[in-house]
């Protein structure tokens, strides 16, 4: 006999077998308890959640009465059940709309719709990927939905609802199969493990769970094909390997890099999975969904969501400490370069690029923040943000209760100056700035004087400020070249945060320059 794959061998045969679809179980068994059977029904939704395995266990169940009342056929080799599990009954026909959607092929249902049921109850007709019919077959199909022979029931299985005509759904009820959550296939996936004697660690089983992308018969084919490929011992370093998944480690070192702009370790990360064989846009949606979690961590709303990354209480604490501005920016990014990667031949150019970009970004400046930077000439701004006054509660100097306020006003300039050492000698005030665009920034006059008059506010005593360079970028671009504004002008003009700054802002750049 030959071999026969798990999704098979497992495939459910009575309704309490299948997985994740409470909603649709019970509107089916709400029909049959009412013995008010719909003449035609539309199962749609996601692959391998179900759908045909649902049809096929539906039309057992009204053509065999031991099912209706029991849920358990004792008579299963000579009744119908089998032969329909078998795909050879002859009064439950199953059609793959994608190699059959010619008008001809719908005439021949017609035609066999028209005769009765020879051994059970109810003629079933069940379409797969009914979307995939012409238009001349769904119009060929119209009457016969609308009005078919007595005891005859139409089911269309589709991955693509909205393909299908409207007038075709509005002849039918339609039933909706959810993903199934992640924790459900885990569970799945660990108990079919147990049965096959398959030795999975539980990092393995998640990762499985979150590549299936809510399918069971993917999950189960990734539990075979581990499981050949392995001879059965499955540990996530090489299960990681053979499904070309990053893993949850390396996402977190790429990430803390990304975050602190340190644009060696992310690239040093990055080649490590390139050469290792890892598929880089399966690399960057796993980032991308490590940074949608981290939002809905920091959120708090991470329950409210069944697909979403799970993440270990280390890892929740690490992205408190983040400004969800930063980690927004950051994600947003990531959309842009998983849909470039898709399209690009150079995938490794563009995931080398956008990375260096990310860490960029992460460290240096939200542009929806720098509208009253004189620095950067932004002509046309429709609306002005509201300043609020700081607290005027301390006669001594204090750099944190000076930040703690600015931060609780909402100033913008808590953004730029947060992680400067600002220190006080004698009269003076200094700031040490850690990279050198926050330098140039800063340093200018009209700057120096708004920060000033921003301290004076906060305390008593009238101060002067002293902007610092940095000793050393901390940022270590490629041979120590310092990020300068007017060796990037044209760079900084075409950058998406500044198209984001248009879009927010409705406004436009003249120019951009450094003032001595």
């Amino acid at each position: 006999m030959s071999h026969l794959v798990l999704s098979r061998k497992y495939r459910p045969k009575t309704f309490d077998g299948v997985l994740g679809q409470k909603n649709a179980l019970q509107i089916l068994e709400s029909f049959i308890s009412n013995n008010s059977l719909p003449h035609a029904l539309i199962f749609c939704g996601s692959r391998g959640v179900g759908k045909t395995s649902m049809a096929r266990i539906f039309a057992k169940t009204i053509n065999c009465d031991e099912l209706l009342k029991s849920n358990k056929c004792s008579d299963y080799n000579t009744c119908s059940c089998k032969e329909i599990d078998e795909n050879k009954s002859i009064d439950v026909i199953e059609i793959d709309a994608a190699s059959n959607n010619g008008v001809d092929q719908i005439r021949d249902v017609i035609d066999s719709s028209n005769y009765s049921s020879i051994k059970c109850k109810y003629k079933v007709f069940i379409i797969d990927e009914v979307h995939m019919l012409s238009k001349a077959a769904f119009n060929a199909l119209l009457k016969t939905l609308e009005e078919p022979n007595k005891n005859t029931v139409f089911i269309l299985a589709t991955t693509e609802v909205e393909k299908i005509p409207l007038t075709i759904i509005s002849r039918c009820q339609t039933i909706n199969f959810k993903n199934i959550k992640k924790e459900i296939i885990s569970s799945y996936v660990s108990s079919i493990a147990k049965q096959e004697g398959i030795d999975i660690d539980d990092e393995s089983v998640v990762m499985i769970s979150e590549e299936s992308n809510g399918s069971a018969r993917d999950a189960l084919g990734f539990l075979e094909l581990l499981s050949t490929t392995l001879n059965k011992q499955i540990e996530v370093k090489e299960a990681s390997k053979i499904l070309g998944k990053t893993t949850k480690q390396v996402l977190s070192k790429i990430t803390e890099g990304i975050i602190k702009s340190d644009v060696e370790s992310v690239l040093k990360e990055y080649n490590n999975i390139y050469e290792g064989g890892y598929d880089s846009k399966k690399f960057v949606l796993s980032l991308m969904n490590y940074f949608r979690a981290a939002i809905y961590y920091k959120l708090g709303l991470e329950k409210s969501v069944d697909d979403i990354d799970l993440l270990v209480d280390t890892e929740i604490k690490k992205f408190q400490n983040y400004d969800l501005e930063t980690l927004e920016n950051l994600f947003d990014e990531l959309i842009k370069l998983y849909d470039l990667s898709s399209k690009s031949d150079n995938v490794r150019f563009v995931v080398e690029s956008h990375l260096i970009k990310l860490c960029m970004i992460s460290n240096f400046v939200d542009f929806n923040l720098i509208e009253d930077i004189d620095r950067v000439q932004v002509a046309s701004v429709n609306k002005e943000s509201k300043k609020k006054r700081l607290a005027k509660t301390k006669k001594d100097f204090d750099s944190e209760y000076f930040l703690n306020n600015l931060k609780e006003a909402k100033n913008e300039n808590y953004k730029l100056i947060k992680d400067a050492k600002i220190s006080l000698n004698s009269s003076k005030i200094e700031i040490k700035l850690d990279n050198s665009i926050m330098f140039e920034l800063l340093n200018n006059k009209e700057k120096k004087e708004e920060i000033e008059k921003l301290i004076n506010e906060t305390f008593d005593v009238a101060y002067k400020i002293e902007i610092i360079k940095p000793d050393n970028d901390i940022n270590g671009f490629a041979n120590g070249n310092e990020f300068k504004f007017k060796d990037k002008k044209d760079k900084l003009l075409e950058s998406e945060s500044v198209k984001n700054l248009f879009d927010t802002f409705d406004c436009r750049i003249q120019d951009v320059e450094v003032e001595n």
